[in-house]
């Protein structure tokens, strides 16, 4: 298990990650969030994420919920980057966007290997059920 961090562009909003980088599965969404910002994500248990920063998250981000609510997406004030996210897909996890994340910043020269898998987030119920 290794440690990575993750941030916004300008910095404001950080946190970090607990993950085993020897491989891992990133998921492309269609829902119309992730489809319109190109969102490429890994999801963590809540458990291996902590934020990072020194002001609250309330504070340093706006909040975005829409539909169920069930997802939380917080963008920085600042720059407006969402560097991580509650998906609604897991509650229980911590949605990070791989682009977000320094992979060398834990002394590795380069990042880990990613498989990217597409997520059918336009019909998240039935793609649940598979």
């Amino acid at each position: 298990m290794e440690v990575f961090f993750a941030r916004c562009h300008c910095g404001r909003v950080q946190g970090r990650f607990i993950c085993n980088a020897t491989h891992l599965t990133a998921l492309v969404c269609n829902c119309s969030d992730c489809y319109m910002r190109k969102n490429v994500h890994i999801v963590v248990p809540i458990s291996a994420f902590q934020i990072s920063m020194e002001e609250s998250l309330e504070d340093a981000t706006i909040l975005y919920e829409w539909g169920t609510k069930a997802a939380a997406r917080r963008f920085c004030k600042v720059c407006g980057i969402m560097p991580w996210y509650k998906p609604r897909s897991n509650p229980d996890g911590v949605a990070i966007t791989i682009y977000c994340v320094d992979w060398t910043k834990n002394g590795t020269s380069q990042p880990p290997k990613i498989d990217v898998m597409n997520f059918d987030g336009a019909n998240w119920e039935q793609s649940m059920e598979k």
